[in-house]
């Protein structure tokens, strides 16, 4: 009841500079649907059990963006070479390709991860960055088969 009465005794402007700002906010997060999008690729090399994977980062946004990408894999699938986070600049409406060479079985679990940071220092200095006021996450599990 308390809290009712205080309600009350708000003033019409800050109820309604409240509302305002609510519904001002709600169409941002329709924004993030189509940001960025991944497509993850798995060639084997040989008769081995080594395989390439090529994770494709493509922009759909008319700015540039600062992507981090990241893999990961099953307990059984081994980064001989390491499994590196890469951070890079991506132009307006292009894509970028990354790369992991694995070691695993004929079936394995991979998950390709992209997402948007604010990071200083990795786009040209002549570029202007848009700042995210969002953060994108796209996942795509696949099935490494023979």
């Amino acid at each position: 009841m308390r809290a009712l009465q205080l309600l009350f005794k708000t003033s019409p402007a800050a109820l309604l500079l409240g509302l305002f700002l609510t519904l001002w906010t709600l169409p941002t997060q329709g924004q993030t649907q189509n940001v960025i999008s991944v497509t993850l690729r798995v060639e084997r090399v040989g008769n081995s059990d080594d395989y390439i994977v090529t994770l494709t980062v493509t922009s759909h946004a008319p700015v540039y963006l600062v992507v981090k990408a990241t893999l990961e894999g099953s307990d059984d699938v081994n980064f001989p070479y390491g499994n590196f986070v890469y951070t890079a600049c991506l132009c307006p409406n292009c894509s970028k390709n990354f790369f992991w060479d694995i070691q695993g079985p004929a079936n394995g679990i991979l998950i390709g991860k992209a997402e948007v940071v604010s990071e200083e220092n990795i786009c040209p200095s002549d570029v202007e960055i848009s700042t995210p006021v969002y953060k994108v996450c796209s996942k795509r599990e696949i099935v490494v088969t023979l």
